[in-house]
Order: structure tokens, then sequence, then C-alpha cells
């Protein structure tokens, strides 16, 4: 990364940060449960700022999305 930290992460970081998987940050991205998640082209970018959202609330999310 550059010496400016990027505004946004690839689901891949989120992923490593929440302790969940890709997939599910991905979907997260895609049914608009991150605010600020866009796709550029083909890939999913976050905003860094949503890293601070507590891991416990992500998990949740992740959850509830597993249950539709």
């Amino acid at each position: 990364m550059n010496e400016k930290q990027s505004a946004y992460v690839s689901p891949e970081e989120a992923a490593a940060h929440f302790d969940t998987t890709i997939e599910k940050m991905r979907r997260l991205c895609r049914d608009g449960k991150i605010p600020g998640a866009r796709k550029l082209g083909r890939e999913w970018r976050i905003p860094r700022t949503f890293l601070s959202t507590d891991a416990d609330t992500v998990q949740k999310m992740a959850e509830d999305q597993d249950k539709k």
C-alpha cells in the first residue's frame, strides 16, 4: 500500500479483520448491509471506517444473512 492509506479495503482484508469468510463479506456488500460499500469493476470495496464496527455486530449481520 502506498504512503497514504486507501479509504477502502477489500472483502479479503475485511474478512481477515472480522474473522469471517470472504464470501460472507461479499454477500453483505451485495445485500447492501455495509454502508458505503461499492463495486469497482468486478471487485467490492468496503470503507476502511467499517473496520471500526464491533466484530460481534458483523458476525450477527452475517448470521442473519445465512438464515435467509
